[in-house]
């Protein structure tokens, strides 16, 4: 039935996405750079990307990347930005908010993050053994849509009581945290 694609896509990546390091990730960028709906669209534009991959394309991923090394960028990636986050300066926050290098950062980290996640892996699934993979497509969307605006706006909050060097330090620990869990093969 349809409409079971679409409620069990939309519930299944809501629920596993709830507290993932793309909550996480979509929570630090917008507390880091107090640009809430800029986060929240880089995140959707990066999140629509790998679920498309997912449902159109992630039979043929998987046959040419060996999952390995998807988990291997994704986790170094997030070490790197933690570090980079680490060591910028507060001038560098105001500048790189309107830089492309900024919007393209944001939006490798969530899509790499992404990349062979419990997620994508379950939208490929759903649309393999259904006949409305477009409804299983829409519905991982409204579930990223639900969780990921949450973390943007609890992050613009949080932005708003909390200095930016502890909001930063705070963002580079976990970036690194999450990466060295993903590169372990803990999360």
């Amino acid at each position: 039935m349809s409409i079971e694609a679409l409620m069990s896509s939309a519930g299944i990546v809501f629920l596993a996405e709830l507290g993932d390091k793309t909550m996480l990730a979509t929570f630090c960028l917008s507390a880091q750079y107090r640009r809430p709906l800029l986060v929240l669209v880089v995140s959707m534009l990066a999140l629509t990307s790998s679920t498309i991959l997912a449902v159109v394309a992630g039979v043929l991923m998987a046959a040419t990347l060996p999952l390995e090394l998807i988990v291997y960028l994704s986790g170094t990636l997030f070490i790197i930005m933690g570090f980079y986050t680490f060591t910028k300066n507060q001038a560098e926050d105001n500048r790189e908010c309107q830089s492309t290098t900024t919007f393209l950062g944001m939006f490798s980290l969530v899509f790499l993050s992404e990349l062979g996640d419990k997620t994508q892996l379950a939208c490929l699934a759903l649309a393999a053994e259904s006949h409305f993979p477009v409804l299983v497509f829409i519905g991982a969307i409204i579930g990223f849509f639900a969780v990921n605006s949450m973390g943007a706006i609890a992050g613009y909050r949080a932005a708003d009581a909390l200095p930016i060097h502890l909001i930063r330090r705070t963002t580079a620990a976990v970036f690194i945290i999450i990466g060295v869990l993903i590169v372990l093969h803990i999360m």
